[in-house]
């Protein structure tokens, strides 16, 4: 919301400067975003006379001018075709900055001539208008004036955030209302004119569906002439960046800015009939004031004559009714639209306009037939001609709601006392009605606050009126807090430690996402489209993290930090039944796994240092990855041969591998990417140990270490004989290893070796050649007989 300090003083009679004013705001919950004050900008910039031009001794197009200032006479040179003698310019001095560039004026010699300064146009000091010669001042401009008054840049402009439930602070005059509350000024009198008609209108108007358009009023004024507005009115809107266009249609904008009240003025001659307002009952399309096509569907919110479409309601009015410098009959329609119609059309249509902005939000009801005539008056006042009776459909009164407030309500919520004097005297300022009971106070909200509703609203706007500066500073009680948090947040945190130390960065990524993107990593299910999503290419509650760890790590890619190593801890939704989210770590691993150096070769990562990093995690948590089954089988965004499934019994923990080359294309990547998933709900949770460690117990008999070939199928699984052998005879197989895999010329087609080495040792007795020789006929047996493995001959 933008607006000018003379818009304010409008409605607001105060002294405050600037400086007071915003910080005023901000405390008032109004966060000032900037303020844009163009008069210090173009503080050295003055009005000067051209006395006579001369041509250039060495240049056709240049011109050395004498120029009076208030203090001297100067000579310039300047190209521009418009210097000649006796008009009223902009003047730059020696030292002076240029907005445009950003360069200063230095005392130069142009083709040999001394030039002492510089003629400006409207492009070089950033101000709208024709910049094909130099500015020409009024021929009333006093030498030696500053030139933004001429402008209308004398004038600041103020940018504050307003939050979503504040619609009232969508006019400048709730704004002022609020910094009157606040002891800044006194809020003036707002006096709203009577219009009485003189002749009634043909056109009349009509709701076909009360719910979305409770109220919709028109004037009819005729006999206008649609001149340029007044000064005061082009330089408001064109201060806050909003264009004159014709006195019409600088009006509405103005009394939307003014009071929050968006409206439409209609050119009465390509009107036909009378105007309703109703919703779409089969799909039809209007051009609207922005030259666009678009296209509305069933329920859309419209307003149209006997024959066409005249506007989008509430959101933009249609290219067919527009009004021009000829119009000289207009409807001025003011409405109040339901705000859940306005934002679904304009979300679906992606039209984002002032007036939608406004509807959305809640316009007050009660204030619209007022703005309606203000607009009018205003309109009549400078363009003449004459008014209709009104004519309404609906009703403005809003339904009287009603809070009782006890008195010790405050001080329960805040933990300071304020009077019942002083919280009658801050509501009252701010437009309730406060009836004194003994135990409470009735308050009756006015019809411009939308967002209030509950007894903890009333304690919010007395605190922010009050100041929250002025809140006495209470230290909180002393207490003996022994557990913070509880061990699921415990568990995430360590997961978030540990990755952290194997060198991986933390990212915190949105929990929704595009869902042509997620069509990718999940089937697409109804029930996790997001219906209002704050993007179009936020619209889907994520089945995966990684889609947004891709993205991440493109946008690091394009800026050539090639290696990285990163990871997100966040829900993720699957179950469209059940829409709470999973708990899910994610990581991913591109380029080299250690930094340049000249001790050791780089070298890519691999699957492996993504099976590391998770073996770690399970570690971590007393979970042994050697008790689970790791599968081939992965999604179908993974590598097909490149890709493992970390499983436990029936509940897979963990994907793992490198993600398939289609998908990363689609991301723009060209690099390989290894990335791992992880559901922390399916990890065991171990029993709590409150810092106690299993006792080390350590042989003190010497271990055998015993080293197998054997020949198996190609297609057999590893992971399976290693995981039969290690439990051939627990007491005594300490550990089992693979070191190596061959598979080639002196091996059956078919077939491959693999040499794995076996550690056996005894905690009560040194082992005998019989010992071992028993353990070794289990392992050897029990792979031929379940694995039809056999051991190799050299």
């Amino acid at each position: 919301m933008k607006f000018t300090l003379s818009w304010l003083k409008t409605f607001l009679d105060t002294k405050a400067t600037i400086e007071e004013l915003t910080k005023s705001l901000t405390m008032l919950g109004l966060e000032v975003e900037e303020i844009i004050d163009r008069k210090s900008e173009l503080e050295k910039f003055e009005v000067a006379q051209i006395l006579e031009t001369t041509p250039h001794p060495d240049a056709d197009k240049l011109k050395v001018c004498k120029v009076k200032t208030a203090s001297d006479i100067l000579s310039i040179v300047c190209g521009a075709s418009n210097a000649r003698s006796e008009i009223k310019v902009v003047l730059a001095k020696i030292g002076t900055t240029i907005p445009n560039g950003n360069f200063k004026i230095k005392q130069s010699k142009i083709r040999g001539v001394d030039s002492s300064g510089m003629l400006c146009s409207r492009e070089e000091l950033n101000i709208k208008g024709d910049s094909s010669g130099i500015i020409e001042l009024p021929e009333d401009a006093q030498v030696g004036d500053k030139i933004a008054k001429y402008f209308g840049l004398d004038d600041p402009v103020i940018h504050i955030n307003v939050t979503p439930n504040r619609a009232d602070s969508l006019g400048v005059y709730g704004i002022a209302r609020d910094l009157a509350a606040a002891g800044v000024g006194v809020l003036k009198k707002l006096e709203i004119p009577e219009n009485k008609g003189s002749f009634s209108s043909n056109a009349g108007v009509h709701i076909l569906n009360q719910e979305a358009c409770p109220l919709f009023a028109i004037y009819e004024l005729k006999n206008l002439q649609n001149i340029e507005s007044p000064k005061w009115l082009r330089e408001h809107l064109e201060n806050i960046g909003v264009g004159s266009i014709s006195a019409i249609v600088d009006v509405t904008n103005y009394i939307a800015y003014s009071f929050g009240q968006p409206m439409h003025a209609y050119d009465a001659d390509k009107i036909k009939g009378n105007l309703t307002i109703e919703s779409l009952k089969s799909h039809e399309k209007i051009v609207a004031l922005n030259d666009k096509e678009y296209e509305l569907s069933n329920d859309d919110i419209v307003i149209k004559d006997e024959h066409e479409i005249h506007c989008l309601a509430g959101i933009i009015g249609s290219k067919n009714s527009a009004c021009n410098q000829n119009t000289t009959r207009i409807l001025l329609e003011a409405a109040c639209f339901n705000s859940k119609y306005i934002a679904r059309t304009g979300r679906k249509l992606m039209i984002d306009t002032d007036s939608r902005y406004r509807f959305e939000r809640h316009v007050d009801k009660e204030f619209t037939l007022k703005a309606l005539n203000y607009a009018a008056h205003l309109i009549l006042a400078i363009c003449r001609g004459e008014i209709s009776a009104l004519k309404m459909a609906g009703s403005d009164k809003v339904p009287v709601r009603t809070i009782d407030f006890p008195i010790d309500f405050f001080v329960s919520r805040t933990g300071f006392h304020l009077s019942r004097e002083e919280i009658i005297s801050i509501l009252e300022k701010l437009g309730f009605n406060c009836k004194n009971e003994e135990e409470t106070i009735q308050i009756t909200i006015p019809s411009w606050r939308y967002d209030v509703s509950i007894k903890e609203d009333i304690v919010e706007e007395i605190a922010r009126i009050y100041g929250y500066d002025k809140i006495p500073v209470t230290p909180l009680p002393g207490s003996n807090v022994q557990k913070i948090i509880n061990r699921q947040q415990k568990r995430l945190m360590d997961i978030k430690r540990l990755l952290a130390s194997s060198g991986y960065t933390e990212v915190v990524s949105w929990s929704f996402m595009d869902s042509k993107k997620a069509k990718l990593f999940s089937g697409i299910k109804e029930e996790l489209i997001i219906q209002n999503p704050i993007s179009a290419e936020l619209d889907y509650m994520r089945p995966s993290i990684l889609p947004n760890l891709l993205k991440i790590a493109c946008n690091n890619i394009n800026r050539s930090y090639k290696d990285l190593s990163l990871f997100e801890l966040g829900p993720i939704f699957r179950e469209a039944e059940n829409i709470n989210p999973i708990q899910s770590v994610a990581a991913i691993r591109i380029g080299s796994n250690l930094p340049k150096n000249c001790h050791t070769p780089l070298q890519n990562v691999n699957i492996f240092d993504l099976k590391s990093d998770l073996e770690a995690i399970f570690a971590y948590f007393g979970l042994d990855l050697d008790k689970c089954q790791i599968k081939s089988e992965a999604p179908d965004y993974y590598h097909p041969t490149r890709s493992g499934t970390v499983a436990l019994g029936k509940n897979i923990l963990a994907y793992f591998g490198q993600l398939h080359p289609s998908i990363l294309k689609i991301f723009d990547i060209e690099y390989d990417v290894m990335a791992f998933e992880l559901e922390l709900a399916q990890l065991p949770i171990t029993k709590e140990k409150f810092g106690k460690r299993p006792e080390l117990k350590i042989s003190d008999y010497q271990p055998v270490t015993r080293d197998y070939a054997f020949i198996i199928d190609e297609s057999q699984k590893i992971g399976e004989i290693m995981s039969f052998i290690k439990n051939t005879d627990k007491n005594l197989i300490r550990n089992v290893n693979l070191f190596d895999i061959y598979s080639g010329e002196k091996i059956e087609k078919g077939k491959k070796s693999i040499a794995i080495s076996v550690t056996i040792q005894d905690d009560n007795k040194t082992l005998t050649e019989k010992d071992i020789s028993d353990v070794s006929k289990l392992i050897i047996e029990g792979a031929r007989t379940k694995f039809s493995a056999y051991l190799r001959e050299e």
